[in-house]
């Protein structure tokens, strides 16, 4: 019995110390677990800053697209309102040609008088949409700044939600621009600045023109063709932007007929007609308008020389944009909480299988095209060393 007491003495200082091993693994392990969920919570905040940076890309994308097809419809309203012009005018000539001929008069007659009734209402109809469309840009634009202010104040906000959706004993976090200790979302507010024709180094008038559709680039064609007698057609659109930066979208038709001789031919102008939105046509280039002034060289003077206006709209394209967008130049976040840090970003990527380009060139990141996405990262050594300094420290990325 004495030895077992000596037993039980000896076996004191070996259970003392199981027990206290036992509880510091307790501890270490539930401090594990905490910082584990911890680095979650804060995962899971950084990557919805993300998502909410990459829904506000691509929104002011398709907007950015909304905006250039609006006015590709403006491009096409002059283009129809030219081209019924031309009709009449050619309408009118053939009834008056036509004058002395039985029978045939009587029909060109008829054609004149119903393409002339349909003047008015079609005129009433075209500018009624040309003032749609122009409500329609107003607010597209209302919409971006919309969106530029409600998306800066919804990234706190969300995150406030996050974690106190997780439930966390007084969470002590915040939200920063990577790389740097500016809190978001100042630097997000000047990221993508607003932008307008005339002062984007014609970016907008490039993107505009490579968007143009058959009808409004080029309606350039033969109409007849028999012996040495030809009737040609021609016609487009132009954009042209004046000093402040306005569009004006002007368009024309002509249809002439060609005798041809020996030495040279004669042109007989057939048909004309010229509409625009805002200024008139006051000089071009003969490759404008479909090569109308190389086709029908004296159709387009007479042309130009009774012009009809549409509208008188004529506004600066403004848009939001930016003109650098390189891989390391995408924005992203670093979300601090309790200690530990999480960094997520957006990044552009067209899947070339599903939306491929006829070019079949890999595309670079812009704002007219809604292929931003949301992704966690890995903090960078200058980063890691960064939040190190300040008050608190990281744990953990």
């Amino acid at each position: 019995m004495r030895q077992h007491g000596y037993t039980s003495a000896w076996m004191l200082p070996v259970i003392a110390a199981l027990l206290a091993l036992t509880v510091g693994v307790m501890s270490v392990s539930r401090q594990v677990r905490s910082t584990w969920y911890e680095q979650n919570v804060a995962d899971n905040m950084a990557l919805s800053a993300a998502t909410l940076m990459a829904r506000e890309l691509n929104l002011l994308a398709l907007i950015n697209r909304a905006l250039l097809a609006n006015q590709l419809t403006l491009a096409q309203l002059s283009g129809v309102y030219s081209w019924y012009l031309m009709m009449q005018d050619v309408a009118e000539r053939s009834a008056l040609a036509a004058t002395w001929i039985p029978y045939l008069n009587a029909i060109t007659r008829q054609i004149s008088q119903a393409v002339r009734h349909v003047e008015r209402p079609l005129t009433t109809l075209l500018r009624g949409a040309v003032y749609v469309q122009q409500a329609m840009n107003t607010a597209l634009r209302a919409t971006q700044w919309f969106a530029r202010v409600t998306f800066s104040l919804e990234i706190p906000r969300s995150l406030t939600n996050v974690a106190n959706l997780h439930r966390l004993q007084e969470p002590r976090w915040q939200v920063l621009h990577a790389p740097g200790l500016v809190p978001v979302p100042w630097l997000w507010w000047s990221y993508i600045p607003p932008q307008h024709s005339g002062a984007d180094g014609g970016l907008a008038k490039q993107l505009m023109l490579a968007s143009l559709d058959g009808f409004s680039r080029r309606r350039s064609y033969r109409w007849f063709t028999a012996l040495q007698v030809s009737v040609r057609k021609a016609g487009g659109a132009r954009l042209q932007v004046d000093k402040r930066g306005a569009w004006h979208w002007q368009s024309m038709d002509t249809v002439a007929v060609h005798l041809a001789g020996l030495l040279d031919s004669e042109e007989l102008p057939w048909g004309d007609g010229l509409g625009y939105n805002g200024s008139k046509v006051k000089s071009y280039r003969p490759q404008e308008f479909g090569d109308s002034g190389q086709i029908n060289p004296t159709t387009t003077k007479w042309a130009r020389a009774q012009q009809h206006r549409l509208s008188s709209i004529a506004e600066r394209f403004s848009y939001f944009n930016r003109a650098e967008l390189q891989p390391d130049d995408w924005p992203q976040v670093i979300v601090t909480l309790n200690g530990v840090t999480a960094k997520a970003g957006v990044f552009f990527s067209r899947p070339t299988q599903l939306f491929p380009r006829s070019d079949k060139q890999p595309e670079q990141a812009n704002l007219f095209n809604a292929l931003w996405e949301p992704r966690l990262m890995s903090l960078s050594v200058s980063e890691k060393v960064l939040l190190a300094s300040l008050p608190g420290g990281s744990r953990n990325d």
